[in-house]
């Protein structure tokens, strides 16, 4: 059996990775390529799945790929290769989740079981030009820093995105920072809202030489992997990774397009990403919405799909309380 080109896609929260994979889904079915996607989510609602509703698409929810679901990835890519033996697939993208190495995905398929059927091509990893400096700074954690610096050292390509929320001097500063960790053979693109030519993206990087070498490199640091659940409330649920923390609301009330944009644009600065399903006012159906950089996009046009509204947010060092009451002042409370 012919191997499954493959592709790792990483990034830090709201750097812009799935909108960059729905670049290359659209490049594939301009080419007749039938692809498979994994997608990887820390909650337990993948509230981006109304954007793949036409892909062929695996789910890994409530873990990372990299540790405490990681034989969960095996079983899901042993799945697909059952799907794959009654409809063939031309090439295989996993998205991992904000906190994900990609170093460790890239071992799970460069397991002897797998690695007979899959074919790394590359390791990209996405960058937010607006923040990569910021984030560098702020995070006290070494186990963080560690991650953020693994998920571009693990990178055959870079893609440096949102360049155009930078000036001339701070992107100058973003890629002298970028070129004292990077490879000097790793591929930087410069972009914006993830366009880029794709063509020359999925070009392959990876020898397998490369991958052997790199995956070993791989840390599994105990506190760089672990993961806790707790529970406060019945419509709350976060999960802990690193210092970083994902919170589910469930059973959201209708609410404006305006109020929305409010609370979001008023939370504290430790909340990296916001994303989810809502009800408005006035309007009929329920409406996806994204939250990144302080930047607020609610759809447009609202979901086919029957799901009920909730809102995940993610974010460092972030005091779950806060949110709450903040929440329950501002949402909840009509």
């Amino acid at each position: 059996m012919k191997k499954i080109p493959s592709y790792v896609i990483s990034g830090f929260l709201g750097s812009g990775k799935t909108t960059l994979l729905l670049h290359v889904l659209e490049y594939c079915k301009a080419q007749n390529m039938k692809p498979a996607v994994i997608l990887n989510e820390l909650g337990s609602v993948n509230v981006e799945s109304h954007l793949f509703q036409e892909e062929n698409v695996f789910e890994l929810l409530d873990g990372c790929i990299c540790c405490s679901i990681q034989d969960d990835l095996k079983v899901t890519l042993t799945t697909l290769l059952e799907t794959h033996a009654q409809s063939p697939i031309d090439v295989l993208f996993i998205e991992g989740t904000g906190v994900a190495n990609p170093l460790e995905i890239v071992e799970v398929i460069s397991s002897p079981s797998l690695v007979h059927f899959f074919e790394i091509q590359s390791v990209i990893s996405v960058i937010d030009a607006s923040s990569y400096l910021e984030d560098q700074s702020i995070f006290t954690l070494k186990t963080v820093r560690d991650l953020l610096k693994n998920q571009i050292k693990g990178a055959t390509s870079v893609v440096l995105n949102k360049v155009d929320l930078v000036n001339e001097k701070q992107l100058q500063k973003v890629e002298a920072k970028l070129a004292k960790v990077l490879d000097t053979e790793t591929q930087v693109f410069n972009t914006s809202y993830g366009n880029i030519d794709i063509r020359e993206l999925l070009q392959k990087q990876v020898k397998a030489t490369v991958i052997s070498h790199k995956h070993h490199a791989c840390s599994h640091d105990h506190h760089a992997c672990s993961h806790s659940h707790e529970h406060h409330e019945h419509e709350h649920s976060h999960v802990h990774h690193s210092g970083i923390k994902t919170i589910t609301i469930q059973d959201v009330p209708s609410l404006s397009r305006r109020k929305l944009k409010k609370w979001l644009k008023s939370l504290p600065e430790g909340i990296i990403r916001g994303k989810g399903y809502v009800s408005l006012e006035d309007e009929r159906g329920i409406y996806p919405f994204q939250y990144s950089s302080n930047q607020v996009y609610i759809s447009e046009f609202s979901q086919e799909q029957a799901i009920d509204p909730c809102i995940v947010l993610i974010g460092k060092d972030i005091d779950i309380t806060h949110i709450q009451n903040s929440y329950t002042a501002q949402i909840s409370v009509q």
